[in-house]
């Protein structure tokens, strides 16, 4: 059996798929992603880098790509993806993240997700 998703990976996708509070204010992904790190860890969103957001959504990919169904799937997405700077790899990582399938036809979850999903506007 495959081990669950990190809880913090499970609201970063959330957010990327734009399911959140914050995006309040916001257009951007990595902006709203920042807000919601600031909330997690109680860290200011201005404090955060473009390598520690880099790396956060690196790791957070890392954790999805061990618990999903089809990890070539995810990785052909995000090599396909177009965003404004294709160096940008947070950029592309979120991109991918916002359009990952969460339930197959049947309304059950599929790659490593769970009911846990929603957790983060119910706090």
């Amino acid at each position: 059996m495959k081990r669950k998703m990190e809880q913090r990976t499970l609201n970063i996708i959330n957010v990327c798929k734009g399911h959140s509070k914050y995006w309040e204010g916001t257009e951007d992904t990595l902006q709203a992603v920042k807000n919601y790190m600031a909330d997690e860890c109680d860290y200011k969103v201005e404090w955060y880098t473009e390598e520690q957001i880099t790396d956060i959504m690196y790791t957070a990919m890392k954790d999805y790509i061990d618990c999903c169904d089809k990890p070539s799937f995810f990785l052909y997405n995000l090599e396909r993806v177009h965003v404004s700077d294709p160096s940008n790899l947070a950029e592309r990582i979120a991109f991918a993240f916002s359009i990952v399938e969460v339930r197959d036809k049947e309304g059950n979850y599929i790659n490593g997700f769970d009911e846990r999903l929603n957790k983060l506007d119910k706090k």
